[in-house]
């Protein structure tokens, strides 16, 4: 939930640095989606395994998750579309979000079983 309440307060609202300027990287802005999103997933599937130790998360539980974190993706492009006055929606925001739900979808089970302790 501390996740979600982070990536909420900085795609929603009107000056998440609070004025601090983002260095001049190209697109640095869809790699942080990236990994926000990336991140949600990964935090989700870990705390799925934690809950499940007798099972590993993996094949259709990581696809849920991944499906779960895409609506949010879509939800979030909405919300700054139709919420705000000075963020909007921008289908590139999606792609990335997307990006790190995929590099989530193959990188996360075996961090997160390797974390929590559980092997393969």
């Amino acid at each position: 939930m501390i996740c979600l309440a982070v990536m909420l307060y900085a795609t929603l609202s009107a000056d998440p640095m609070a004025g601090a300027e983002l260095p001049l990287i190209p697109h640095l802005d869809k790699l942080i989606h990236a990994v926000m999103f990336g991140g949600l997933a990964g935090a989700i599937a870990f705390d799925w395994q934690r809950a499940h130790r007798d099972r590993n998360v993996k094949g259709r539980v990581m696809a849920v998750i991944c499906l779960i974190c895409l609506a949010l993706g879509v939800a979030d492009e909405i919300a700054q579309t139709f919420l705000t006055k000075v963020r909007s929606g921008e289908a590139l925001d999606f792609v990335a979000d997307t990006a790190g739900i995929a590099v989530a979808f193959f990188a996360a089970p075996p961090a997160v079983r390797k974390v929590i302790g559980l092997g393969k």
